[in-house]
């Protein structure tokens, strides 16, 4: 918490206009959270976004790549993301095709930890996506968005930034 804290960040309260420019990824989670245990933050310089399969991949990860995190966001079939407000998404795998509804999946990794995922039956998610821009040739440019993970009885919210 006390990283979270000192870039002075309320997750899941504070608009994206408010956010602290130099935090490209961070979280804070409640008690029992997994994977996305405690609080962490990743300055914008160690955010990547990217879209692949239909999916928004928002990467962060340390200079000597053992701490990193991946949230991947997907809209409904046949809708692109854009924009927007998607409410219970569900866990949708790794270059699964799309689902009926908003799909998310969260990746959390350590040196110390190993890697865990947002993947349980029944897991879901929240989030909105406030700027979303792709180049001429479709490449993520800018991206805005808030998210609450429900992985587990407990919920964990962030945000993530990219902007090239």
């Amino acid at each position: 918490m006390a990283v979270v804290a000192a870039a002075g960040i309320a997750f899941g309260t504070a608009s994206v206009a408010h956010a602290d420019p130099t935090v490209g990824f961070g979280y804070t989670s409640d008690e029992g959270a997994y994977p996305f245990e405690g609080s962490a933050s990743w300055t914008a310089d160690a955010v990547t976004a990217w879209e692949y399969g239909g999916a928004v991949k928002v990467d962060a990860e340390s200079p000597d790549g053992w701490d990193w995190a991946r949230r991947e966001l997907s809209a409904p079939a046949g809708q692109q993301l854009h924009e927007g407000t998607y409410s219970n998404a569900a866990v949708r795998q790794q270059n699964s095709p799309q689902l009926a509804t908003p799909g998310f999946i969260a990746f959390r990794g350590t040196r110390a930890g190993g890697t865990g995922a947002c993947a349980a039956p029944g897991a879901t998610a929240d989030y909105t996506v406030s700027r979303l821009t792709r180049a001429a040739d479709g490449a993520v440019t800018d991206l805005d968005v808030t998210f609450v993970l429900r992985c587990s009885a407990a919920v964990t919210r962030g945000e993530a930034h990219f902007h090239r």
